[in-house]
């Protein structure tokens, strides 16, 4: 459908649409990432053909009883809101209504409704500036590098990602990942796989790109296509089994370096961070020939509680789980010497 708009309203027709906007409580909305009070997010922009359909109360109506939420006015033809996806047809047929989704890509086509639409497609369109990348591609440099010797790490890598920050790791022993062996955020395009921790099998991994938008919103990319390596380790006599390493204790974090005892029996750790005390979804889940890492760049927010566990292992095999510890991240305390001063109280 193409739209075209009628000619200017008149100033009657500004004001009756301004008293609907105060009326509604929808006065006007500066960023595209608001919510409404039910939680609604903008998703769409509505451009009404005819302004004396837009301010028209059959519309107005309409658009309330059915869940539509206007955020950003930009009369008479313009408007960003939230429009639930069911709506897009009957306003199109009924009442001359384009719904759009995704970025405009020729804004200039739709000049003929003025400045203000203009100017309400700017604002759009911003909000794909920051579009969250695709798939990473095979053809971008995925490679796995099996260990030549005894005891050595399985390297998973991949090449870098646009706008991408991170990348979210899985490793699964089923093709469909309907079981995860390892889940974990990571802020360089490789990972090591180190044998002592996994069972002889095939296994199959697979990443995505996670970016930070200018919101501070956090977003991910769709999974590559899914690769596979090999764990082979030879048979070992029948040993002991590992002891699980000792319960660390809750810790503050006033640096983001996380520590805890070591155990001569190990010669690396495997570490996991959760936001829940079952580790069912971690944020983190790495191996360590030492015993602290850095957490800089994960998503872990300040003050709030998240829980930890580490497992050692020798050469060839693991140990099991410690229990689970709280560690808190603290926000960061005032700078020293700070050159700014409050206000002395008069």
């Amino acid at each position: 459908m193409t739209l075209r708009p009628e000619t200017g309203p008149t100033r009657r027709q500004y004001m009756r649409f301004a008293v609907f906007i105060i009326l509604a409580g929808l006065g006007p909305v500066f960023s595209v990432s608001a919510q409404t009070q039910s939680g609604d997010t903008v998703n769409a922009l509505l451009l009404v053909d005819s302004a004396a359909t837009a301010s028209g109360r059959e519309f107005r109506k309409y658009l309330a009883d059915n869940g539509v939420r206007i955020l950003n006015s930009y009369p008479p033809h313009a408007f960003l809101g939230y429009v639930p996806a069911s709506l897009d047809s009957v306003l199109a047929t009924d009442y001359g209504a384009a719904v759009y989704r995704t970025r405009i890509a020729d804004p200039a086509s739709l000049s003929g409704y003025g400045e203000n639409t203009l100017f309400a497609v700017s604002i759009w369109n911003k909000r794909f500036a920051d579009d969250v990348p695709g798939a990473p591609q095979a053809a971008a440099g995925f490679r796995v590098q099996q260990a030549p010797k005894k005891g050595e790490a399985t390297v998973l890598s991949w090449g870098e990602m646009m706008k991408a920050d991170g990348y979210r790791l899985q490793i699964s022993p089923d093709s469909g990942f309907g079981s995860l062996t390892l889940e974990t955020r990571l802020t360089r395009n490789s990972f090591e796989v180190y044998p002592a921790f996994f069972r002889n099998g095939v296994y199959y991994w697979r990443v995505s790109g996670l970016m930070t938008l200018n919101t501070g919103e956090r977003r991910e990319g769709p999974f590559s296509e899914a690769f596979s390596f090999t764990i082979s380790k030879p048979s070992q006599p029948a040993k002991a089994p590992l002891p699980a390493p000792a319960l660390p204790g809750n810790s503050r974090l006033k640096s983001a370096t996380l520590f805890w005892d070591g155990n001569p029996a190990f010669k690396r750790y495997r570490l996991q961070i959760s936001p829940t005390a079952d580790f069912a979804s971690p944020v983190l889940d790495v191996f360590t020939d030492i015993t602290a890492y850095k957490l800089s760049g994960l998503p872990l927010a300040r003050e709030t509680t998240y829980y930890m566990r580490i497992m050692g292992a020798d050469d060839s095999s693991g140990g099991t789980w410690s229990g689970a510890s709280e560690i808190v991240l603290e926000n960061p305390g005032p700078v020293l010497n700070d050159v700014r001063r409050p206000a002395r109280s008069r």
